[in-house]
């Protein structure tokens, strides 16, 4: 039975992390660690893990100085023993029987993704999510990363071997993070899916993507530009060039826009002008919208809208908001 150590960074979260660690303790699968960060945690948070975990010599508190999220995730891994690692972020939780599922369905691959549940602060459901695409061969797999629109890019919800992460360190001081270290995690690597939503993702107002952060347009395209250059460095820009396409046009534009739109939503206009600024018009281009097979037609609708006037898509982008629109 191999050992799996899973990492959780806490970081004042205390009206949730109860949950967090009880989701852990009821695990069907026995040969685990749980490794919690205390990435200088200001709140009850740590006190209230160590009530619940009390002399299990499996779970263990360790401490830092305040760094994020990254930070927090990259210090775990240095106390991580087991041939397998995970992770999960301290307001959410899974399934009992999420460890014992993974490991029964990666085999020898060297990664296992599931899907996940969405749902709200009280834990009331929301929707399913998974990497809904062809999983026919390694390189259909690969652009989907790439793409990371029908693959789901964040670092919880899979099971890894350790050893990848022997080179890899999650980039600090980063947004989007788990976005721009997937596409290298996952170069070359063996995957398996597990559609069933196993990981529960809790959506709560005042989390780090809840707040809004000036710097999402630079991290962006800094990220896209990281992954072009990867893919050049590596010979394989013409294999995946149309999922980069994709990626730049969905997350470079698209996901970035409606970030500034749900959370700046009075100074939008000043940001939405300064992203179509910074962004490649031989990228984002009517054909490249029009050709993708990958975009929704909704997304293509509205990349379109933003071209052209982007004061109507933050009107329409508003109007959905306060109707309540579907998620994206």
């Amino acid at each position: 039975m191999s050992k799996i150590s899973i990492v959780v960074p806490i970081y004042n979260v205390e009206k949730y992390i109860d949950r967090c660690v009880d989701s852990l303790l009821e695990q069907n699968y026995h040969n685990y660690e749980v490794i919690f960060v205390d990435d200088g945690s200001k709140d009850g948070s740590i006190d209230r893990v160590k009530k619940k975990i009390r002399n299990r010599v499996n779970f263990k508190i360790i401490t830092k100085e305040n760094g994020g999220l990254s930070s927090a995730r990259n210090y775990g891994l240095r106390f991580a023993e087991g041939e397998f690692v995970t992770f999960v972020d301290s307001d959410d939780y899974l399934d009992n029987n999420f460890l014992e599922k993974m490991i029964d369905t990666i085999g020898d691959a060297n990664i296992c993704c599931c899907g996940y549940q969405e749902v709200t602060e009280d834990e009331k459901f929301i929707r399913s999510v998974g990497n809904n695409f062809e999983k026919k061969s390694d390189e259909i797999i690969y652009n989907n990363i790439i793409e990371a629109i029908n693959f789901i890019p964040n670092a919880w919800g899979k099971i890894y071997r350790r050893e990848i992460f022997g080179k890899l360190n999650y980039p600090e001081s980063m947004l989007f993070e788990d976005y721009a270290i997937a596409y290298k995690v996952f170069y070359k690597e063996k995957v398996r899916f597990l559609e069933e939503p196993l990981y529960f993702y809790r959506i709560r107002s005042g989390s780090i993507m809840r707040d809004f952060n000036k710097n999402i347009i630079s991290h962006k395209f800094l990220i896209l530009e990281e992954i072009n250059d990867f893919l050049k460095k590596n010979k394989i820009k013409k294999n995946y060039q149309e999922s980069y396409i994709n990626s730049y046009l969905y997350h470079g534009l698209f996901v970035t826009s409606c970030v500034i739109i749900n959370q700046n939503a009075n100074g939008a206009l000043k940001y939405i002008n300064e992203l179509l600024q910074v962004s490649d018009g031989k990228i984002f281009n009517i054909s490249n919208i029009m050709k993708s097979r990958s975009l929704p037609k909704k997304v293509k609708l509205y990349l379109l809208i933003l071209r052209k006037a982007p004061r109507l898509a933050i009107l329409l982008k508003k109007t959905q908001n306060r109707i309540g629109g579907d998620h994206g």
